[in-house]
């Protein structure tokens, strides 16, 4: 009887995709045989394109501009028919190789012929690989098995004129040498127009081409979708995208490959079986819509404006409970084993619950309950979406609280609560994309807590507002806390510890605390200490950044005229924005 075969978790589909590789569709014995390997054959040198460039490629000579979304596709196909049908060109496949590491070798093939984005291609004799320990014959079952078609993709052009690259002449007659200079600088020319080809062939399928293009029949053309995914392609590689948000991204579209092959695997098995059943047509209509969704959180990144204003996936925020019924309130203790010690100091009449987790907690919390959190290192899960108007406390020394962000996730803290009180806590961010605390709605209290930032600090937003007692605020890039237009804020007694992430005199980043002065806040600030490189403590910003700093600043040439110089930061608090200021204390970290 034949072993059962466990199905592949999410996880472990996810870890076989790789964009840049095709799984081995063949096995072979071990190695018996050897071939000749030329390691100085070299590939043809392309030019690194700009952004502008790319497009006009694809408008002026791919073409795919102007077609519908459907279309594109079959304008490729054309594309490279047009411009490889019947020429014959030698270049290095990158083909799979099985074996107990599947891996891709260089293997040079001569191709014969192109049809859509599929070469006709034959080996050159004798076998040409990277590795010697790769036998001729476990080569030549592969290319039977796929009937010597490869993917375009999976071809790189050689680069002829390369000294070594002649050494096939002898056995085949494949080379370029004994040809006149001219005829040979023609081949030359030809070569690189061929690599340019397959190049932006290869760039659209790996970076351009959408799966849910195919089934896009509007009426619109490609154009905006063409210009958006070359931005978005431009802003990974320059960096202007946070490494986090490449991850999830990345995360994203492994999974949406994933339920995609199994929406298709599934939709082929009961097709095959005849009439599907009601549950299978009800299971197929699930794996249908679970795709659909991840399709359509892939698109909101093309959105370039959702993308530099806003979070890059949209998160559903709990409703709140508001106050329980029978008018109870109730003391949720977190800890992983409770002693009496720890409840001397209730009342007898207290309602009290244990929880192992703050989630656990926050997840069954009701208006006016109060969470204590003892000491322990704890999972930030649940934090994104405080909605209750409820008191978080720590028990203990502040620096033996600690809760921890989720890697890669979009927000750590976000409050969207009435009135929400966190006290006696540290918070640890890692990788989140839309910093370590952002006030969304209704009221923050901050007392006495510690927020480690590996990215951004506390965003205020429209309408919103927050007071700080004694906070610390350190290792933000950028401003340490962000004042967006409209919001409230009162900040007492704090600690902020920044880094700006541009300190260029001329044009400088925005300070330890930020605030927009179209329709500014209403800020207080009392007490604080902000340290920062260049001096930069409170700056203020209507399309660029205004500093008022510790020292005095001076106005320099050609500055735009949206920046304004000051010289007297009384007058210009008064006249721009809608904020107190007492016994601040500035420090600059670079001096």
């Amino acid at each position: 009887m034949a072993a059962k075969v466990e199905p592949k978790t999410l996880e472990e589909a996810i870890e076989e995709i790789n964009l840049d590789e095709v799984p081995s569709t063949s096995t072979h014995p071990p190695h018996t045989s050897s071939c000749t390997v030329i390691p100085t054959v070299s590939l043809v040198t392309l030019p690194k394109f700009t952004c502008q460039e790319r497009y006009d490629i694809y408008c002026k000579e791919v073409k795919i501009a102007a077609c519908r979304p459907s279309q594109v596709l079959h304008r490729v196909h054309l594309y490279l028919e047009e411009n490889l049908a019947n020429k014959h060109w030698m270049a290095m496949w990158r083909g799979p190789y099985g074996g107990d590491f599947p891996r891709t070798v260089d293997i040079l093939v001569k191709v014969e012929d192109v049809c859509g984005d599929q070469a006709q291609v034959s080996l050159v004799d004798p076998l040409v690989c990277n590795e010697a320990t790769v036998p001729r014959e476990v080569v030549d079952a592969q290319l039977r098995e796929l009937e010597y078609t490869l993917d375009i993709t999976e071809l790189f052009p050689v680069d002829i004129d390369h000294d070594e690259d002649d050494s096939s002449e002898e056995e085949g007659g494949e080379g370029v040498r004994g040809v006149g200079s001219n005829e040979r600088m023609g081949m030359v020319k030809e070569q690189e127009r061929i690599a340019q080809i397959v190049h932006h062939a290869r760039f659209y399928f790996e970076n351009l081409r959408r799966d849910w293009d195919d089934e896009d029949e509007g009426e619109h053309s490609f154009d905006a979708y063409l210009r958006a995914r070359l931005q978005l392609y431009y802003d990974v590689i320059t960096g202007l995208v946070p490494a986090p948000l490449v991850q999830r991204y990345d995360r994203t579209m492994a999974k949406y490959l994933v339920r995609r092959r199994e929406l298709l695997d599934y939709q082929a098995r009961i097709q095959s079986e005849g009439e599907p059943t009601n549950s299978e047509a009800v299971e197929c209509w699930r794996k249908y819509y679970e795709v659909l969704m991840l399709s359509g959180l892939l698109q909101i990144w093309e959105t370039l404006q959702l993308r530099t204003e806003g979070p890059c996936f949209p998160r559903v925020l709990r409703r709140t409970k508001g106050p329980r019924a029978d008018g109870y309130t109730v003391t949720h203790i977190v800890v992983d084993k409770l002693t009496p010690a720890m409840l001397r100091s209730f009342h007898d009449d207290a309602v009290m619950q244990q929880h192992k987790t703050p989630q656990s907690a926050l997840q069954q919390s009701h208006e006016g309950d109060i969470i204590l959190i003892f000491p322990g290192t704890y999972s930030g899960e649940g934090f994104h979406e405080l909605t209750e108007s409820i008191t978080i406390k720590g028990e203990g020394e502040r620096d033996d609280i600690i809760i921890e962000a989720i890697p890669y996730d979009d927000l750590f803290v976000n409050v969207s609560s009435a009135d929400v009180t966190i006290e006696n806590i540290t918070f640890n961010q890692a990788d989140n994309t839309e910093g370590i605390l952002r006030v969304e709605s209704g009221h923050a209290r901050l007392v006495n807590c510690l927020l480690r930032c590996d990215g951004t600090g506390v965003t205020v937003r429209e309408g919103a507002s927050i007071t700080m007692r004694g906070c610390t605020i350190t290792g933000a890039k950028g401003p340490g806390i962000e004042l967006m237009a409209g919001c409230t804020a009162d900040l007492d007694g704090n600690h902020i510890h920044h880094y700006p992430l541009d300190v260029d005199v001329e044009q400088p980043g925005k300070g330890g605390i930020h605030l927009h002065v179209i329709d500014p806040p209403k800020a207080k600030l009392s007490n604080n200490q902000i340290c920062g490189e260049g001096g930069v403590g409170i700056t203020m910003g209507r399309h660029r950044a205004s500093r008022l700093a510790a020292h005095e600043t001076k106005q320099a040439e050609g500055d735009a005229p949206t920046m304004r110089t000051i010289n007297d930061k009384a007058d210009l608090v008064k006249n721009m924005v809608n904020i107190e200021m007492s016994n601040n204390t500035f420090e600059d970290l670079a001096v």
